[in-house]
């Protein structure tokens, strides 16, 4: 497989058929999507059995863990050189895969871009400022929208297993710090539900939202300078 497609999934059972279709539905067949089930309480492999086969894996966490360490799990358990971030209720566009691996082997490590955001059943395209087609800040990253080489987890870590939450923002600042080529596609690569259980809605992020931040940029500035506390993918 030449892409490996890292899904994690908490009681998205409603969502994750959308989401498993929408990669079968790719103009770029080889490529495999990893659905990482953190203890979902919801039943969700009876909706995901059907589709397990050589292009659709399924890995159960033996115990409740957190977003990242389902990240990292996922992208341990990936056959391929190259890997593409999906949470489990959004999707893919048709061509969402082909768009950015057709970028990437140009010669960039990362590839981003602009996703549709679905809401409330209306449809429209999140906003593109200048500093996002120019690269210049990783704030205008959208997690659903990024493919990278899996060497960057080989030199600057893996996922952060102490942030349950933000835990993408902590890596887009790594890699945007330690000399990474960084790409940009102006077509839409995926599709971002929003709905009310989302986790970064939930009562937990909002009431510690204030000291995940500050806890994200001091990482972000400490690993600037020296990468000895988080995990190396080997």
């Amino acid at each position: 497989m030449k892409v490996s497609v890292i899904t994690t999934l908490y009681n998205y059972r409603r969502y994750i058929e959308d989401c498993i279709k929408s990669f079968l539905n790719q103009d770029f067949e080889d490529s495999e999507i990893i659905i990482v089930d953190d203890c979902s309480t919801d039943n969700p492999l009876d909706v995901i059995g059907k589709y397990i086969g050589e292009r659709v894996r399924y890995v159960k966490l033996p115990e409740k863990a957190n977003y990242s360490i389902a990240k990292n799990v996922g992208i341990k358990n990936s056959t391929s050189e190259i890997l593409v971030m999906l949470d489990a209720d959004d999707m893919l566009t048709k061509n969402g895969v082909s768009t950015r691996y057709s970028k990437l082997i140009e010669g960039y490590d990362f590839v981003h871009g602009p996703c549709i955001v679905l809401n409330k059943g209306k449809q429209y395209r999140a906003p593109v400022w200048k500093r996002y087609l120019q690269n210049k800040s990783f704030r205008n990253v959208h997690a659903q929208t990024v493919m990278l080489r899996k060497d960057i987890h080989r030199k600057i870590g893996l996922y952060d297993e102490e942030l349950w939450s933000s835990s993408d923002y902590e890596m887009w600042g790594r890699i945007f710090t330690h000399g990474f080529r960084i790409g940009f596609v102006e077509e839409d690569v995926s599709v971002y539900r929003m709905h009310s259980k989302q986790m970064h809605r939930s009562a937990q992020k909002l009431k510690e939202l204030a000291t995940i931040t500050k806890r994200v940029k001091e990482k972000i500035e400490k690993r600037k300078s020296g990468l000895s506390d988080i995990e190396m993918l080997v």
